[in-house]
């Protein structure tokens, strides 16, 4: 299971430790660093950060019994001015008071930060709170002043979703499913599904960094702001979140947005909105595959054998749309609001 801790970075000391120990890595393995780290630290370091150098990060004593739940490969989101700035993934972790003065404390300050953990990499984000308002269990309107861990494993996944990060743990899993699938299929038994997701809840993710998918939230942020005149939300549901769907009176359009033009994005995209369309608390009146570049033509003909409408990318804030044809989407209008005994 991966954790996700949110870490808000917005305060001026905040600021000042980012700029000491994320603006640049840390030589931990020599003066005077080393020693101010325990044997067994230092080892865990090494370990991780085979060069010897590494980003650090830090949080209060205030911290110390939620931090004792944060291990290797946790996803990390800095945030700052009502924005996702950064996304990381932990490293080593562990509690020690003088390595962390050694690392931020200055003459005055009153503020310590012994939670002490290292980042295997760090992405940049530009992700509005926004994104994670419509997931459920975080209240609309959040600005995480606080910051939490997040140990639910249904709460940590939707909000890896909604972000658009795909961890180690997650490919390592799918990896070790469809290899379970293969096997049970060539010796005909039946795959023990239950115990492949009960061994899923106890992995341990690698300590291995994160894939930040940003294309794909800057493609829906971009086509937000190319239609100004359209009121569009993320809503969640028990199928998942969806990239955009509008809201208000008039037609309801179900939007989801992939990271590339490639047949397998357009049937991921056709398989999500198939999921979301009926689990909607609103009748759909159209869905949309919406796409960085356009597709082939044969991928597009499949899109509208289902009623589902393509648009793409042509520029910057240009979109192109190729409707189904209206007899298509109106036949399958039933099927995507669950009402063919109607």
């Amino acid at each position: 299971m991966t954790n996700v801790l949110i870490q808000p970075c917005a305060s001026p000391v905040a600021q000042r430790n980012w700029r000491k120990t994320i603006g640049k890595a840390i030589p931990f393995s020599k003066a005077p660093y080393a020693a101010a780290l325990t044997t067994t630290e230092l080892d865990r370091l090494t370990e991780l950060h085979s060069r010897g150098v590494a980003m650090f990060w830090g949080r209060t004593g205030f911290h110390d019994k939620t931090m004792s739940s944060v291990r290797t490969g946790d996803v990390v989101l800095f945030t700052w001015k009502n924005h996702i700035r950064a996304i990381g993934t932990v490293g080593a972790r562990f509690r020690n008071p003088e390595f962390g003065d050694l690392l931020w404390r200055e003459p005055g300050d009153e503020e310590r930060f012994p939670n002490v953990f290292s980042l295997l990499d760090v992405a940049d984000a530009e992700l509005h709170y926004s994104v994670l308002w419509n997931v459920r269990g975080i209240k609309h309107g959040d600005n995480f002043r606080q910051g939490r861990v997040i140990t639910d494993l249904r709460l940590a996944d939707d909000i890896l979703e909604a972000v658009g990060v795909q961890t180690t743990e997650a490919e390592d899993f799918e990896t070790k499913l469809r290899k379970a699938v293969d096997e049970s299929l060539k010796s005909n038994v039946t795959l023990q599904l239950e115990r492949m997701l009960k061994e899923r809840t106890e992995y341990q993710a690698p300590g291995r960094a994160v894939q930040v998918n940003r294309t794909e939230a800057r493609l829906v942020q971009e086509y937000d702001r190319a239609h100004p005149d359209i009121n569009f939300v993320r809503v969640s549901s028990s199928a998942g979140i969806t990239d955009l769907q509008t809201s208000g009176s008039g037609e309801a359009e179900l939007i989801e947005a992939k990271g590339d033009n490639a047949r397998r994005r357009v049937r991921e995209a056709v398989a999500q909105l198939l999921q979301y369309a009926p689990e909607n608390e609103h009748d759909v009146d159209r869905l949309t595959a919406l796409f960085p570049a356009q597709p082939n033509e044969d991928d597009i003909r499949y899109l509208h054998r289902l009623g589902i409408d393509c648009v793409y990318r042509t520029g910057p804030l240009l979109f192109e749309r190729k409707p189904a044809p209206n007899t298509h989407r109106q036949y399958m209008r039933r099927i995507w609001n669950n009402k063919l005994e109607e």
